[in-house]
């Protein structure tokens, strides 16, 4: 048994690579992500594939491919674009895989009906197969023709062996029809939309395939809202039940909400290299986790430096056939710059055609350094091709460290320090919103562009909880001076959809005093929480204050050896025979048990629902490994967050 995310998901991509000999493959964007994490296009090219295509209705094979596999997140979407697909084209053999459950592709197309007695009798998986090969021989209208309809889940990608993401569900945010706080309490499934319950029950139905491939049967602790009801269907949907009674080896699966503390997912205070660059670098087309690199700098074509100019395929950071550049990937995550910069550097160094000196001769590596041993290689294709993994990671952080957007960082790294250090020495908000007016009217002088300056506000708000309350003088000229904002950076401040639209004066006032509203929703999300309710620490060294983390919180108590009682844990298996035992306890009047505790199991999962920074990760994982426990802690999210992304996704922007 293995608790590696990765040979999770390299098992099940075996599982695909045997049905695409002789096939056209077509994916969707999540299912290619993860296939780049596994290998890229390559593995597919390699396995037997003539052709490898995106999952589009405008798309189509020739007349002699007559055998196609799908891989796709079996949405009701993609199912009417893999009919267009097959519809147009000319195949025999026909393979669906199904990343998601399907189970829970059963309910989605059965949505508004009473399935209950299917689920629970398990009978979802045979009548989703039916529907789904129906479909297929429906669309392929032959009567000589071979359909298939399987599920493999394909949902997880490692970054290192402790870290890892799941791409197809980035989209999940702790929110309730759209709102931070729900309206009513309790909740069920049903208090969210029919599109947001099964996202829920997807990742349920991933994280419940993991679990099955390594053998754990889990115990679940959750702390949040939302992560109350992803706790409640992996407790008890039917095929989670039934997988339990099966897995033998006891693991605990700890989930928390995002929005309890934002404070870490939108601080530009970066030590991790990671960060920095997917904060700078624009998205690869298609993924939520890597970064697009210009490699024009390699390259003798004339290319417009553009992220939007396609005639130069760009580059990106992960290479999982490149132990070398795996290892590279790696130290962007946990050590310095400076030690990501001498990496870089040694090994650039042992391909250098102009001889650089050498690493042990050079105190300090810099950008300019490194970028005169990746240009010696322009236009020597030979040389390009032998070490490209490596050279796509030098550009990457090179161009990272010399872009404008990395001294707009440190300038709003300095501004979140001065805001932490004022608040908490005198608790007194007074001045802080009142400086970050003046910061947006001053936007242009200082080259800040006003979503990161939206991000420094959510991370004030969602800083101080309910421990400061602000004026609400000060509120309303802060909604006043963000109206004006918006109405003239509305086109760089909202999507390419509605950029091409002008906002009016009202409008920007409806979306300034929403956004107030949100923030105001974001202080208060730690109010459901006894001792983590505070972010603001005294420093260690008696000098000053720190941002100290719920989720850093939560596993320095989870790893220390008095085991404190961790109060706003819940742990969901506490049902009626812990009741009686309790009961029977007082009877007999014995010291009543002590409830579970995440590391009375060997393996540990602490997933994050909303996104994480890879600085969190590093912190935690080093937590961990100091702590000197025995367990094996792995940290999983739905995806990788910069501070502008966390800002849009908590006032949906």
């Amino acid at each position: 048994m293995s608790t590696s995310v990765k040979e999770f998901s390299t098992a099940w991509w075996s599982e695909v690579y045997n049905r695409i000999i002789g096939a056209v493959v077509y994916l969707d964007d999540a299912s290619a992500e993860c296939l780049h994490w596994d290998g890229g296009l390559f593995n597919l090219l390699t396995g037997g594939a003539v052709s490898v295509k995106s999952l589009s209705p405008f798309e189509f094979s020739k007349k002699e491919h007559r055998k196609v596999v799908f891989i796709t997140q079996t949405t009701s979407t993609q199912l009417r674009t893999i009919a267009e697909i097959i519809h147009n084209s000319d195949f025999t053999h026909c393979i669906l895989i199904s990343c998601a459950s399907l189970d829970t592709v059963y309910m989605e197309l059965n949505e508004g009906k009473d399935v209950g007695d299917v689920i629970a009798a398990g009978k979802g998986t045979i009548e989703a197969t039916k529907i789904l090969e129906t479909l297929l021989l429906d669309a392929i209208g032959k009567s000589q023709s071979m359909v298939e309809a399987v599920h493999i889940p394909i949902f997880a990608i490692s970054l290192t062996n402790v870290i890892f993401l799941t791409p197809p569900y980035q989209k999940i945010y702790p929110m309730y029809d759209s709102k931070l706080i729900p309206d009513t309490v309790p909740l069920d499934l049903f208090t969210l939309t029919s599109e947001q319950r099964s996202q829920v029950r997807r990742l349920a139905s991933g994280l419940n395939a993991m679990f099955d491939s390594m053998n754990l049967k889990e115990d679940i602790f959750y702390m949040g809202t939302y992560s109350s009801l992803l706790a409640g269907v992996l407790e008890n949907s039917p095929v989670c039940l039934a997988r339990r009674k099966n897995c033998s080896n006891p693991a605990s699966l700890i989930i928390v909400d995002r929005t309890l503390d934002l404070c870490g997912v939108t601080s530009h205070s970066m030590e991790s290299v990671l960060d920095t660059v997917m904060a700078v670098l624009p998205r690869f087309p298609g993924h939520s986790n890597e970064v697009a690199v210009d490699m024009s700098i390699l390259c003798e074509a004339n290319v417009v430096n553009h992220p939007d100019d396609m005639q130069l395929s760009p580059g990106c950071l992960y290479h999982a056939n490149n132990d070398s550049c795996m290892q590279t990937f790696d130290y962007m995550i946990n050590k310095s710059q400076k030690e990501v910069m001498f990496d870089l550097y040694n090994k650039l160094s042992k391909i250098d055609i102009q001889r650089s000196p050498s690493p042990k001769t050079l105190m300090k590596v810099t950008p300019q350094s490194v970028e005169k041993i990746v240009t010696a290689s322009k236009g020597n294709y030979n040389i390009i091709e032998k070490h490209l993994g490596v050279l796509q990671q030098a550009v990457a952080v090179v161009q990272t460290l010399k872009s404008p957007k990395r001294v707009q960082i440190e300038l709003l790294m300095s501004l979140e320090r001065q805001v932490l250090q004022n608040l908490a020495a005198s608790r007194d908000s007074t001045s802080v919103l009142h400086q970050i007016s003046h910061l947006i009217k001053t936007r242009k002088e200082r080259n800040l562009s006003l979503d990161s300056l939206l991000a420094l506000i959510v991370y004030v708000y969602s800083l101080v909880g309910t421990e400061v309350s602000f004026s609400k003088q000060h509120e309303d000229s802060l909604i006043e001076t963000l109206s004006v904002a918006i109405f003239e950076d509305h086109k760089q401040l909202f999507s390419s959809e509605e950029g091409g639209r002008i906002a009016t004066p009202e409008e920007c006032d409806d979306i300034s005093n929403k956004i107030m509203r949100r923030l105001k929703d974001v202080s208060q999300m730690r109010k459901i929480l006894q001792k983590y309710n505070s972010v603001l620490k005294p420093c260690e060294t008696g000098v000053g204050h720190e941002y100290r983390g719920v989720l850093q919180q939560l596993v320095d108590d989870l790893v220390d050896t008095e085991r404190p009682e961790i109060t706003d844990l819940r742990h969901r298996n506490e049902g009626l025979k812990d009741l009686l035992r309790s009961g029977l306890n007082i009877l007999t009047s014995k010291k009543a048990r002590s409830s579970k505790h995440p590391l009375d199991n060997p393996t540990v999962i602490l997933f994050v629902i909303g996104g994480i920074t890879a600085e969190e990760c590093k912190r935690l994982h080093r937590s961990i490994i100091t702590s000197g426990v025995d367990n094996t802690v792995l940290i999983g999210s739905t995806k990788l967050v910069t501070p502008v992304e966390a800002m849009r996704d908590v006032l949906q922007l």
